[in-house]
């Protein structure tokens, strides 16, 4: 097997979790394997607390089972009609060389659903893939769905960003050094960089039979997350108006917190907690809290959670001629509202919670968090530079005008009069993003090659 794809399926394999059942006794439990139509198998099902009026289906993650909510199904079948089970390929239900994709999963959760919650209403709750799962069920808008809880939602932003991510988490855990993280994550990208010139890609081959069958050998891990890598998001985030709290353990190393951060400032009612002292699983690591959060959500009023939706304050007109310059230097942090900022062969700068009228960045690396640029020529102007954005609206007659550099942006929306995006010489990763301009008018997931091109 080509070392690239190697590569790909031994980091997004990072994802499997295969924790033991432990849990306390709870009442009312029923467990059995059912036929399902969709993956025409066997699925096995577990309940609690069948009386109750309302239902949680709990979806669970790559390499898992439904056994991972072991701290989670007592505390929430206190209250609630709860529903877990093994996603066909992993637990005790049926395995085999299909496709194992996000969107045929949803597709049986939504029949499990209306099998055991006839008539109630009821709550999704995923955790890693089993978010991914999750969001795509609530975005097919079955009847009935109230609030959905994502926990540390795996597969959402481009396979690139994911898979850098855990190489440099592969370092991280080896040495303990943040530095090291951030040149893992840039030479691992460049290496991810090579798929394109695979004559066959991962995506290909998960999704052809006789690869499935010989190339991954029909191993549900590696078709699951070769599937998951290929599936786009966009239109699933915007498309869920019901209520969605997402939680992440803080030191998670399997997938970015970036994550998210995106999913909370793109989705149109959602908000994000941090869990302290938890990584991937939160639910193992800090099962007070993480149950705390999740019953929190799921049984506050209508008005408690309209309270917590509420529009924002309009912000302030801006007015500011403050200019920030940096030059080779590294660590600096912008904030606020800047008439420009200029950068010069600085790295490590972060501008964070900032509007800005233009940027201009040569030789540089650098980060922009929930910022936005709005100038009326060229927005954003990059020269050879490593540009990391997360969230944030680049608008101008040219949102982005970039000469031999590296963007990385994830839940950005760009705006511009005449391009989007400006490009020679340069290389982009778009995850769940947005470009409007002449030339295009639609979601953008997608790593792209840009030499004397626009969009």
């Amino acid at each position: 097997m080509n070392i690239v794809l190697r590569v790909c399926l031994g980091l997004l394999a990072c994802l499997c979790l295969q924790p033991a059942w432990s849990a306390d006794p709870v009442p009312d439990v029923v467990e059995e394997c059912i036929a399902e139509p969709i993956f025409e198998g066997k699925v096995c099902t577990l309940q609690a607390n069948r009386e109750a009026e309302t239902g949680v289906i709990l979806i669970h993650g790559l390499g898992g089972s439904m056994d991972d909510w072991k701290n989670v199904i007592p505390a929430l079948a206190a209250d609630f009609h709860v529903l877990a089970f093994d996603l066909p390929g992993f637990g005790k239900s049926d395995k085999g060389s299909q496709e194992y994709s996000p969107t045929r999963y949803a597709r049986l959760a939504n029949y499990l659903a209306d099998r055991y919650f006839p008539g109630k209403n009821y709550h999704i709750v995923g955790h890693s893939m089993g978010g991914a799962i999750a969001l795509r069920f609530a975005s097919q808008r079955p009847q009935r769905f109230q609030r959905l809880v994502l926990i540390d939602a795996a597969g959402i932003l481009h396979p690139q960003v994911l898979t850098r991510f855990q190489a440099g988490s592969v370092l991280e855990r080896s040495s303990g050094t943040p530095l090291t993280r951030d040149l893992t994550e840039l030479v691992s990208g460049k290496l991810l960089e090579e798929v394109d010139r695979l004559p066959i890609s991962p995506f290909d081959i998960v999704n052809s039979a006789l690869g499935r069958d010989y190339v991954l050998q029909g191993g549900p891990n590696s078709i699951a997350a070769l599937k998951l890598a290929g599936e786009d998001f966009s239109d699933a985030v915007t498309s869920v108006t019901e209520p969605v709290l997402i939680l992440w353990g803080d030191s998670d190393l399997t997938v970015p917190q970036r994550t998210g951060q995106v999913l909370a400032a793109r989705m149109p009612h959602a908000r994000l907690e941090i869990i302290d002292a938890a990584g991937h699983e939160p639910m193992q690591d800090q099962p007070l809290r993480t149950n705390q959060l999740i019953r929190s959500h799921l049984l506050a009023s209508d008005k408690d959670i309209a309270d917590q939706f509420a529009a924002a304050p309009p912000l302030p007109e801006f007015t500011s001629e403050r200019v920030g310059t940096c030059t080779d230097e590294s660590g600096m942090l912008f904030e606020g509202d800047y008439l420009s900022i200029e950068l010069n062969n600085c790295t490590g700068v972060v501008i964070r919670n900032a509007r800005v009228k233009h940027l201009k960045v040569t030789d540089s690396w650098i980060s922009l968090l929930d910022t936005d640029i709005s100038g009326n020529e060229e927005a954003l102007h990059s020269f050879n530079s490593y540009v990391t954005i997360t969230n944030g609206n680049i608008s101008g007659e040219i949102a982005i005008n970039s000469e031999r550099s590296r963007f990385d942006l994830a839940g950005v929306h760009l705006a511009g009069s005449r391009d989007a995006v400006k490009a020679v010489g340069s290389k982009f990763v778009f995850s769940i993003s947005r470009a409007h301009s002449p030339h295009m008018d639609g979601p953008l997931h997608i790593y792209k090659k840009m030499n004397n091109e626009v969009l």
